[in-house]
This record gives structure tokens, C-alpha cells and sequence, in this order.
């Protein structure tokens, strides 16, 4: 299973990571529609990350009323199944990371865009790094 880890200490806050994924989420430059969120912190220098950890096993998969969240045999990544969602929200506020997102009325969490997480792809900085698990 992909998986990506984050070395926040490293990043210059240059927004490549959520700006791709917006883009593949969305098809345009609308950083709401990412699924990794960056904190800037300007006078600082010390950014921050949200994102999904994939969870073994994830308090938003628990707390959907409808089973809407899954685990993806392929890539491993916990996916939301848009056709039995709701849209209630209690995944979202479950979530401890606070790594899942409103979006156009619509959850949004990381599916790690199908097994190769184009955030890590688009980092030049190696503060995100895709990672496979050992079976």
C-alpha cells in the first residue's frame, strides 16, 4: 500500500503539493478543493501539514452512518463512496487529524490519487515522500 510521509522542518511553504492536487481534484487553481492543506506560518518559517494518515483503523470509516468510506484493494487508500454519502458531516468531525475537508457541500479526504500521491510527485523539497508499506 502508497502511503506518503511529511518532513514539515523541510518545507518553504512554495504550495506545490496543494496546489496539484487541487487541480486533479478539480480541474482548476482552487486550493479548497485540496485534500492536503498547508499552514503557513510567515514570520516563522515553520509550516504545517494536514492531511489524511490513512489509518489503520480511521474514526471517520467508524462514524459514517451508511459506510460510505472504504478501503481501496489497489491502492489501500480509505475512498468515500459518493453514491452512498449523505453528506453528513460526522466523518469529517471525527476525523483527529482534522485531515478531512468540506468541499463544494461534498467531504473530501486523500485517496492518494490512486496509489502514486501526486503531492509527493509534486514536492521538490522531499518534505513529502511516498512510502510503501511491507506486507
Amino acid at each position: 500500500m502508497a502511503r506518503f510521509t511529511v518532513r514539515s522542518d523541510l518545507c518553504t511553504g512554495c504550495m506545490n503539493c496543494q496546489t496539484v492536487c487541487s487541480l486533479l481534484r478539480s480541474g482548476k487553481h482552487d486550493r479548497s478543493a485540496s485534500a492536503i492543506r498547508v499552514n503557513l506560518e510567515l514570520f516563522s518559517g515553520k509550516h504545517s501539514h494536514i492531511y489524511c494518515r490513512q489509518c489503520e483503523s480511521p474514526e471517520c470509516r467508524k462514524a459514517c452512518p451508511v459506510n460510505a468510506i472504504y478501503k481501496d484493494l489497489y491502492s489501500g487508500a480509505w475512498k468515500i463512496n459518493y453514491d452512498l454519502c449523505t453528506r453528513c458531516g460526522i466523518c469529517v468531525e471525527a476525523c483527529p487529524f482534522g485531515a478531512m475537508f468540506w468541499h463544494a457541500e461534498t467531504p473530501l479526504k486523500c485517496d492518494l490519487c490512486g496509489g502514486a500521491p501526486a503531492c509527493a510527485e509534486a514536492c521538490r523539497f522531499n518534505v513529502i515522500t511516498s512510502v510503501e508499506d511491507e506486507i
